[in-house]
């Protein structure tokens, strides 16, 4: 396996990449593409709607950090948002149906609306304008190349048609750029998670992010407190 400094792009269809905080790791998404090559069982039936299950990713990029603290030489999304928008996306009890077919026999029956199973929603989406997406890598080129082209959609709501990719890049580059990302620091001011699985809170560290203008997640932070938009 060649390890080497690339770059990889993602030309998207529309622009439209549905993020809250924009930082879009290719590492946590190759990292799905391998579970579901390796290990497509945790992803199905039963298991895919169980707790999420930790995993060791032996993903083709070269590994920084000292013992625990170990992190993928890979970049965080770079990218400068065009623009934003907000939509809702909402989840109904359909009641009208419900007189049809639901039959409580000869007990007083109720649907729960406000928790658990029928529970109804109307969640805030944000959506950025972003017509191509960076990653900055030192890692096998030609798995990388393989990898990021069973990736179709990037970002939340794939299944409304945000975030699809139209085109990938991958290409070798002189400079190594994948520190735009957040590196391990004790001294550091945020708490992230460094590696994939990126929800798993034992990945969670102290860290100092680079103060550079390609990284999304600073131009996005930017944008939206100049338009006044909240990212929680």
């Amino acid at each position: 396996m060649k390890l080497e400094p690339i770059k990889v792009t993602a030309k998207m269809m529309t622009g439209q990449v549905a993020t809250t905080d924009g930082y879009l790791p290719l590492d946590g998404i190759l990292a799905y593409v391998w579970v579901k090559e390796n290990h497509p069982e945790l992803l199905e039936g039963d298991a895919g709607k169980a707790a999420p299950i930790v995993v060791d990713h032996k993903l083709p990029i070269e590994k920084r950090g000292t013992g625990d603290d170990w992190y993928y030489a890979c970049s965080f999304a770079c990218y400068t948002p065009l623009k934003e928008t907000r939509r809702y996306w909402h989840k109904r009890f359909d009641a009208q149906l419900a007189e049809e077919y639901v039959d409580f026999g000869k007990r007083r029956g109720k649907v729960n609306v406000k928790s658990a199973q029928y529970k109804n929603y109307r969640i805030p989406l944000n959506i950025m304008l972003i017509p191509e997406i960076t990653w900055y890598l030192v890692a096998d080129k030609a798995e990388i190349e393989r990898m990021v082209n069973r990736i179709t959609h990037i970002g939340k709501k794939p299944s409304q048609g945000l975030g699809l990719v139209k085109k990938w890049i991958v290409e070798t580059i002189d400079g190594d750029l994948s520190w735009l990302r957040p590196i391990p620091d004790e001294n550091g001011d945020d708490f992230v998670s460094i590696r994939p699985p990126y929800w798993y809170h034992g990945h969670m560290r102290k860290v100092r992010w680079p103060d550079d203008a390609r990284l999304g997640a600073r131009n996005l932070f930017i944008t939206c407190q100049t338009r006044g938009i909240s990212q929680a």
